[in-house]
């Protein structure tokens, strides 16, 4: 999902009528870059989007106009800007679709165990793979943390099936099955709390030490 879409997904998630505040608040904005604050009001009062302004009480309100037809079909380069690419993904390919995500819950979402699940899966399109979670769950639980590149020919289920083995038997990571509830295909570390970008980076860094790894040996 680029930039634009995300914004605009954020303020239709909100209910079509947001503050900036509230729009910035929305997004996790961690990989885009120094100023994300810029950039969001950039696509915010783009003329090519489906957004309205309007003020009230001396407040300006960002409206989304979803009957503003192709707007997909009118966006330049900078509107079509997709997130930073990782480090890493030079080493594994030129591919930004085929690959395994990592996702965790969002802040809103509150049951017990909820701030130390997260996800590994595997996708061919990971903007449909992401969007199918939106339109799919009655609430905004998800958030795209990263994504790891598998190159074509090499199968998605292999290494997915490869990498949860690897993270739950190893010693050092202590991660297991959560089975407290629905989300049945997610992975718990009990000692990181995901809200928390510092200790999840350490997570999400080291998984995808292995998931190198892992391709390195698929490609030899």
């Amino acid at each position: 999902m680029t930039q634009k879409e995300q914004v605009i997904d954020a303020l239709r998630k909100i209910g079509k009528k947001a503050t900036f505040k509230e729009i910035y608040k929305k997004i996790d904005v961690s990989r885009w870059g120094k100023t994300p604050d810029a950039s969001i009001r950039m696509y915010l009062t783009d003329k090519k989007s489906p957004i309205k302004r309007e003020k009230d009480n001396n407040k300006t309100y960002y409206i989304l106009d979803e009957s503003i037809k192709n707007v997909d079909n009118t966006r330049n380069a900078n509107d079509n800007k997709p997130l930073p690419k990782n480090k890493d993904d030079k080493n594994i390919g030129k591919n930004n679709k085929n690959g395994i995500y990592f996702i965790c819950l969002s802040n809103a979402v509150s049951f017990p165990a909820a701030e130390s699940l997260f996800k590994i899966g595997s996708t061919e399109d990971i903007t449909n793979r992401m969007n199918s979670y939106s339109s799919s769950l009655p609430y905004d639980p998800v958030q795209l943390i990263d994504f790891f590149p598998v190159p074509i020919g090499i199968k998605l289920k292999e290494i997915e099936d490869e990498l949860r083995k690897t993270l739950l038997s190893s010693n050092d990571l202590r991660i297991n099955k959560y089975t407290g509830g629905k989300h049945k295909e997610w992975l718990q570390k009990p000692s990181c709390d995901m809200t928390d970008k510092n200790r999840r980076g350490q997570l999400v860094s080291k998984i995808r030490d292995i998931f190198n790894d892992i391709i390195k040996k698929k490609c030899t």
